[in-house]
């Protein structure tokens, strides 16, 4: 018979599934094996940004083991700061793991100031130390691997020149009107074409034709251009020697601060809309700014694919699935550039050369063959090279067909860290904090599937 209603269960009680809380206590002990990780946290969280060490007084905080837990469940379950915190707080699993049995859970701030603290190289050397404890465990050798570059995008809108006048424009506006009320003598000295560089911006969005939008390009210009005068006028009335007290002198710093950074940023995007619209220049990629929030995005392109405009990166992964190295370089470098540095990280990683190599056409060159078989690599496989780049391997060999076939598995754990574990885009801004970003992604893919390794 159906009851109308039930006895409501302690909600205190609650046990996550038996495979979840396994797969959690696996990763703890992964990250309890290596001391080293912790001290490695334990350096950045205890020294300021000039690399000085901080007094150790003041709040006790979390701890360095914390903040690596909190970091790893962030990009694990694919949460926000704000998430992160109530997730944590609401599973019993998750609270042991991060070390927060009976206490309160950080505050998603206190979560975000102390795990955007930890430097990109620290979570790259956090990520060796777990790759090494897979070789000590015999899951990883690395003697066989694949290398593959991929695209990261940034968090940025599609880089088009009105948009960017758009939010040069926008945005000195914006700081400019904070001057204003913060400085009496300077209220009503700027004008804020906000309203009309924001009309230009649609009619040029929904205007077909290059010539019926080069007059309105014009217009876009000048009253960016506009703009801008007015923030170098702002700039300089806000010199120390112009300020009537010490108080101002510190509120003008951060505004200058302000502008000192987007100034050079609007000009340089009104210099190639200029080249690009107006003139008709064919401005070079390493000469372009797509974004004056996150400047530092590069213009990648992949043979025929979409355009990305984010950052290259490099991944090296061996037979047990795991990404043994992970290298992010600015620009677009050719993939044959990157051949033999990767080949010569994985010797430093595990004390030799890996005996087998497989990569796509992309690292493919006659140097690189040379190269690595001078470095001791016995079997490299470049997929569908061509002849006088390939190394003299026999095709029909069952071990040039085995690397061919086993190579594209590197796709497939490409394919999971950006599904699974956020390297689709970066969320975080500066080109510091993303190289951070990917290295936890990373970290965080070794750790689960180093885990279930060793569960199986």
């Amino acid at each position: 018979m159906r009851l109308v209603s039930q006895r409501q269960r302690s909600l205190v009680f609650y046990q996550s599934l038996p495979s979840y809380t396994q797969e959690w206590e696996k990763i703890a002990l992964i990250l309890d094996a290596s001391p080293s990780i912790n001290a490695l946290a334990w350096s950045d969280l205890h020294t300021d940004r000039g690399g000085q060490p901080k007094k150790a007084t003041g709040a006790k905080g979390m701890s360095a083991e914390q903040v690596i837990r909190f970091a790893v469940v962030k990009i694990k379950e694919r949460l926000s700061y704000r998430d992160l915190k109530d997730r944590v707080a609401d599973s019993i699993c998750l609270r042991a793991f991060c070390l927060v049995d009976y206490d309160d859970v950080p505050a998603f701030t206190t979560l975000q100031e102390n795990i955007k603290k930890i430097r990109a190289a620290t979570w790259k050397a956090i990520n060796a130390a777990v790759v090494q404890y897979a070789c000590d465990q015999g899951v990883e050798d690395g003697e066989c691997v694949r290398i593959d570059t991929t695209a990261v995008k940034t968090n940025i809108h599609h880089p088009t020149d009105s948009h960017q006048l758009w939010d040069g424009n926008r945005v000195l506006a914006r700081i400019l009107q904070r001057i204003e009320g913060d400085f009496e003598r300077l209220y009503g000295a700027f004008h804020n074409h906000h309203r009309a560089t924001k009309r230009l911006f649609y009619r040029i969005h929904n205007t077909r034709g290059e010539d019926n939008k080069k007059p309105l390009y014009k217009r876009l210009i000048a009253y960016t251009e506009k703009t801008v005068g007015y923030a170098r006028v702002a700039r300089e009335a806000l010199r120390p020697e112009r300020c009537a007290s010490f108080e101002e002198i510190l509120i003008a710093a951060g505004y200058v601060s302000e502008l000192d950074r987007f100034i050079p940023l609007v000009e340089q995007v009104i210099d190639q809309s200029r080249r690009r619209v107006l003139l008709g220049e064919k401005v070079p990629a390493n000469e372009k700014i797509v974004s004056i929030f996150e400047p530092h995005t590069d213009i990648i392109k992949k043979g025929q694919r979409e355009i990305i405009y984010g950052h290259k990166v490099l991944l090296t992964g061996g037979r047990s699935n795991l990404i043994t190295d992970c290298a992010i370089e600015p620009g677009n470098p050719a993939d044959a550039v990157q051949f033999i540095p990767a080949i010569g990280r994985q010797e430093q990683q595990f004390g030799q050369c890996p005996r087998q190599v497989a990569t796509d056409a992309g690292f493919a060159s006659a140097a690189n063959a040379r190269e690595a078989r001078d470095k001791g690599v016995e079997n490299l496989m470049f997929a569908c090279a061509r002849k006088k780049d390939a190394p003299e391997n026999n095709h029909d060999s069952k071990v040039y067909k085995r690397l061919r076939k086993w190579r594209s598995g590197i796709e497939g754990v490409i394919s999971a860290t950006k599904r699974a574990f956020g390297l689709d885009r970066c969320t975080w801004s500066g080109f510091e904090s993303f190289k951070a970003y990917v290295q936890i992604a990373v970290l965080a893919f070794n750790l689960q599937t180093l885990a279930r390794h060793l569960l199986a």
